[in-house]
């Protein structure tokens, strides 16, 4: 008698699907069924769309099925893209703030000259 594999604790799959992956919980939730069934039908695309969208599946060669990719792969894919994005948030904001500090230094040295020439006086 053959045991199905399956995971130990499927809620903090899900939960841990939100919170390291980003996924909904019902888009988690679908994901474990693709991951369990190995294919859903091409007519479930648009309750599968984040899912195809971050990597973590695919229609089928014969554009009739949505399988799922690897894990590894599919996580990894999504991880990477969200770091990109993170990366280019970072560095965007940092381009901001400069610009914002450049703002602001004539105004520190306008202070700081009018209170040197008060002390002066």
């Amino acid at each position: 008698m053959s045991r199905r594999p399956g995971v130990r604790d499927e809620t903090d799959v899900v939960e841990r699907l939100g919170s390291e992956v980003g996924l909904s919980e019902e888009d988690s939730v679908l994901y474990l069924k693709l991951l369990r069934q190995g294919e859903l039908d091409v007519s479930e695309k648009e309750r599968a769309s984040m899912l195809l969208e971050r990597g973590m599946a695919i229609i089928s060669g014969d554009g009739k099925r949505i399988i799922p990719v690897h894990p590894r792969l599919g996580i990894a894919n999504h991880y990477r893209t969200w770091r990109v994005a993170m990366v280019r948030e970072i560095n965007e904001r940092r381009m901001r703030v400069d610009k914002l500090i450049l703002e602001l230094i004539p105004l520190y040295e306008a202070a700081t000259e009018r209170t040197s020439s008060s002390k002066i006086d």
